[in-house]
């Protein structure tokens, strides 16, 4: 095993402030709730996460928690960056989501080839966006890398804060269908697109972007495929089940922690509410409001249930030596799982916004920004139920998957 990469760039330890536990995370996550809280409406109204939510973030050294030891990271596990994300996702969803984005990426980074590890790690501020599958004219091969001419991506969540872009792209391959990977650009190289006008989610900022030429090496590229195999050029550098988890069953999951955490703020919230409505109640009165009692009790089953099941899953990744010999059933279970997860939050949100009564409507009102963050988040294609569903089937029946339906290999 090449050792060369275990060396820590000299400026990291200034700048990361390493985590050695899953509890350590989830304190500081915890500890920077209140202010993200406070901060929720204005970021929603901006359409953007405050600078101050990333500098925080950062300095907690949070964005590191699934980067490598070699580059001054925690290498901590999925669990962690799950119930980490959540912890953030409680103070405010779209802080949440953009974290999960971006720390996500420093997982998917770690497996391209050290090379690129080093130039983007090299910063320890330097944060990564994505969007998932670039359109327009395809990228072509060239000597020395590949050019990108006239492309335009959706959904830049993060673009706001990142210095580098994941470009998914299919590059031509002569007569062979086209070839799958990540192309890795500086956001120099794209122009931004600020179309992000939403019902729910406002403060990601998933803007889209447009790339009109831009040179990408082939140091910062990998293939999709390798990735499937469990055989990306990054991989052997990291001694951690981490990075030879299932792909691209992992990717869904650094955002599977968010609807669990704007539930959970959902559920403080309705219950601060009821508190300060019933305070001047009579007794009687008060036991008339069972409706209520139930509905707190069923969403709080809701969202501890789909807590659960994510944390299962997720211990099971991270003590998985090889994810690329994960069976097909296993990958179709997992899949299945984010998407149950995410709509058992949905629906316990939406269950207690249903009682919060006409004070609900209002602009101003907590739980109203809650519901259309859960509403928005859980529309992205991990959490679709029908689609994840009938994945799950199709294994559970020992068919082979469809063929739009990539759960593997």
């Amino acid at each position: 095993m090449n050792e060369e990469p275990r060396r820590r760039p000299p400026d990291a330890a200034s700048h990361t402030r390493v985590i050695a536990s899953g509890a350590e995370a989830l304190r500081r996550a915890r500890a920077l709730a209140p202010a993200l809280r406070e901060r929720a409406r204005q970021t929603d109204l901006d359409r953007r996460v405050p600078d101050a939510n990333i500098a925080a973030i950062l300095e907690q050294g949070l964005f590191h928690l699934a980067s490598p030891k070699a580059f001054g990271g925690s290498q901590l596990g999925l669990n962690d960056l799950i119930e980490t994300s959540a912890e953030i996702a409680a103070g405010c969803g779209s802080t949440g989501w953009v974290y999960g984005v971006l720390a996500g990426h420093k997982w998917l980074l770690s497996l391209f080839p050290v090379e690129a590890q080093r130039e983007v790690f090299g910063d320890p501020a330097a944060l990564v966006a994505s969007v998932v599958r670039l359109g327009g004219d395809r990228p072509s091969r060239v000597a020395g890398g590949y050019l990108i001419r006239d492309a335009v991506g959706k959904y830049c969540s993060g673009i706001d804060h990142a210095k580098w872009i994941l470009l998914g792209v299919g590059v031509e391959n002569g007569d062979d269908p086209p070839e799958a990977r990540y192309l890795l650009a500086p956001k120099s190289d794209v122009e931004i697109i600020d179309d992000w006008h939403t019902v729910g989610m406002r403060g990601t900022g998933s803007r889209s972007l447009r790339v009109k030429e831009a040179f990408v090496p082939e140091y910062r590229s990998v293939a999709i495929a390798d990735l499937a195999r469990g055989a990306s050029p990054g991989a052997a550098h990291h001694n951690a089940p981490l990075y030879r988890a299932p792909f691209p069953q992992v990717l869904p999951l650094t955002l599977a922690g968010v609807p669990v955490g704007i539930a959970r703020a959902a559920l403080n919230v309705f219950v601060e509410n009821q508190k300060v409505k019933m305070s001047g109640w009579p007794e009687q009165q008060i036991g008339e409001q069972s409706a209520s009692f139930v509905r707190i009790s069923w969403a709080g089953g809701d969202v501890a249930a789909a807590a659960a099941l994510l944390r299962v899953d997720c211990l099971e990744m991270d003590a998985c030596a090889d994810g690329a010999a994960t069976s097909p059933f296993d990958r179709a279970r997992y899949i299945r799982d984010i998407a149950w997860a995410g709509q058992q939050c949905r629906r316990a949100v939406n269950n207690l916004y249903e009682a919060a009564g006409g004070s609900a409507t209002y602009d101003t009102f907590e739980l109203q920004r809650i519901w259309r963050d859960v509403n928005a988040a859980t529309a992205h294609n991990s959490f679709v139920r029908d689609r994840a569903g009938g994945m799950f089937g199709r294994a559970a029946l020992g068919l082979p998957p469809g063929k739009f339906d990539k759960i593997g290999h």
